[in-house]
């Protein structure tokens, strides 16, 4: 209820923006939820079914730690040295040789950034060879950089799964 200023009435019940369990939660943050635990258990992460998942879980999964086996992983389905995966990344090498039980929160979170587009890759090109071929191609829409170099930061990322989504529905650009 709100009174006649827009505001919410006093004594209202606010409820978040973001929602933490499935009844109430949007479409669209269900569908974040079920692609992050997909790209974490593709990780190597023992990640809860997508029914029971929430969002708060996803959260506190990165917060524990992704398993430093992720790296190594994903570091061999796309193909590519150590050295350029832990740059793509941000992490140095000589702290990634300290890692040998789990990332860090933040090491976590760009691990299944990457992750998380090579998923949406692997779904969208349907074959390994293809999406590991495409992840390393120059693409003029991503001004000249691969996919993989342009995930080095969040919207570069962003930008790389929105060209995967005109690429899944047929829009040229």
């Amino acid at each position: 209820m709100k009174d006649g200023d827009g505001e919410p009435a006093e004594g209202t019940r606010l409820e978040s923006p973001v929602a933490v369990d499935r009844v109430s939660s949007q479409p669209a943050l269900l569908e974040a939820v079920d692609h992050w635990l997909e790209a974490l258990r593709h990780l190597g992460f023992k990640a809860p079914d997508a029914k029971d998942s929430t969002f708060k879980q996803v959260r506190e999964a990165l917060q524990h730690g992704v398993p430093r086996g992720a790296f190594d992983q994903l570091r061999a389905e796309l193909g590519v040295s150590t050295e350029e995966l832990a740059d793509i990344l941000g992490i140095p090498t000589r702290t990634l040789a300290r890692r040998t039980e789990r990332f860090k929160a933040d090491e976590s979170e760009r691990l299944l950034r990457v992750g998380s587009v090579w998923a949406k890759a692997l779904d969208v090109l349907e074959d390994r060879a293809a999406a590991r071929r495409w992840m390393s191609q120059p693409k003029r829409a991503l001004g000249g950089l691969t996919p993989l170099r342009s995930c080095d930061t969040e919207i570069g990322a962003r930008e790389v799964e929105s060209l995967l989504g005109r690429i899944e529905h047929g829009v040229f650009s």
